[in-house]
């Protein structure tokens, strides 16, 4: 009898802890991040496949990551229109890309010349992101390194580091000279570097 029994309690202490783990599960931990009127995140780190930002401050915000997109595209400087958030109570719900790990995410004004707030995302079981090219239309004057657009060096890159290539989207598709460059994610430093 006495066996059935501490048979019994092992296996209730089993269940019960079963359950308690189940609860800490980071599945079922909350993904909202909240920007104050005084532009304060809550939380500064989220960990999930998607993130709702909620913005309680008076400024339309515009969402600026490699690391997030809205459906129609990355939320970076050269998505037009912009992964934006409205003010005063306005939210987006955004997807978080495989292999972010501690990626930055910039909460800036609509002519994004100001960085008013940011955040990290980590994507569940990240593994190292994918290198990411970044080009634009190669002037007709100077270099690549003189021309580079403001917004380009994300997470910790440095500016430069163009080359020159050739690509089909400039000249409304007919194809031309771009600047380019690729950016790979360092995990030691946790930041983007040119490759």
């Amino acid at each position: 009898m006495q066996t059935r029994r501490l048979l019994a309690i092992l296996a209730a202490t089993a269940l019960a802890g079963l359950g308690l783990t189940a609860l800490a599960n980071p599945a079922s931990a909350d993904t909202t991040v909240t920007v104050s009127p005084t532009f304060q995140v809550s939380p500064s780190s989220i960990a999930g496949t998607s993130v709702t930002l909620n913005n309680d401050s008076n400024e339309a915000l515009v969402v600026v990551s490699l690391f997030l997109s809205d459906g129609d595209g990355t939320c970076s400087v050269n998505k037009v229109p912009f992964c934006s958030v409205q003010q005063n109570g306005g939210t987006a719900t955004l997807d978080i890309a495989p292999g972010a790990s501690g990626a930055l995410v910039r909460l800036m004004d609509t002519n994004i010349n100001n960085t008013f707030a940011t955040f990290t995302v980590n994507y569940p079981n990240g593994s190292t992101p994918a290198p990411v090219i970044q080009q634009f239309e190669k002037p007709a004057t100077g270099t690549c390194d003189e021309a580079q657009p403001e917004g380009l060096d994300w997470g910790g890159a440095s500016s430069g580091g163009w080359g020159e290539s050739w690509a089909q989207w400039t000249h409304e598709g007919q194809g031309g000279p771009v600047c380019t460059r690729t950016l790979a994610y360092n995990t030691s430093t946790a930041t983007w570097q040119v490759q």
